[in-house]
């Protein structure tokens, strides 16, 4: 992810633990990372080995940190609603998949992709949800939504930690 991307979408947040997911042999390949954002809510967040380790170590747990969040859409839409909400789900949520939660957000940013191959599959759009932005793709599935910066969305899938500061 560019650093330009990273700068818009950072918030701050405090990291209040993590649980393991992936274990083998004593050794945690993944986990789940609880934050608590501004307004109090808490959720768990993926926390895999996106840099070839896992970003969030035991000596940030309790501490505010800047994080950036990235969004696997599992189902996306356009809401007549102005409302922006994050709303946490169960820590596991599918066993497989991770922890889902629910945005509800408005578009800041649409971007599409440079290459043009890519920019026939899918886009990304900065979301913002209130207390905080994240990244989502929006699928070639979703283009006939026309969605554009200004739209209200209503977001599910599993929100993975892509950065932290």
């Amino acid at each position: 992810m560019k650093n330009s991307l990273k700068e818009k979408i950072k918030f701050f947040t405090r990291i209040l633990g993590t649980e393991p997911d992936t274990e083998y042999m004593n050794t945690v390949y993944t986990q789940f990372t609880l934050i608590e954002f501004k307004n109090g809510q808490k959720t768990y967040v993926f926390d895999g080995a996106f840099e070839g380790h896992m970003l969030c170590t035991a000596d940030m747990i309790g501490k505010t940190k800047e994080i950036v969040l990235v969004m696997l859409v599992l189902s996306l839409e356009r809401v007549a609603s102005e409302g922006k909400s994050i709303v946490p789900s169960s820590k596991h949520g599918d066993n497989y998949f991770g922890p889902i939660l629910s945005v509800n957000g408005c578009i800041e940013e649409i971007i599409i992709q440079d290459d043009p191959k890519n920019a026939k599959r899918w886009q990304d759009a900065i979301v913002d949800f209130g207390v905080g932005k994240i990244l989502i793709e929006i699928d070639k599935k979703y283009f006939h939504l026309q969605l554009k910066e200004g739209d209200y969305i209503h977001i599910i899938g599993r929100v993975d930690l892509r950065g932290i500061e």
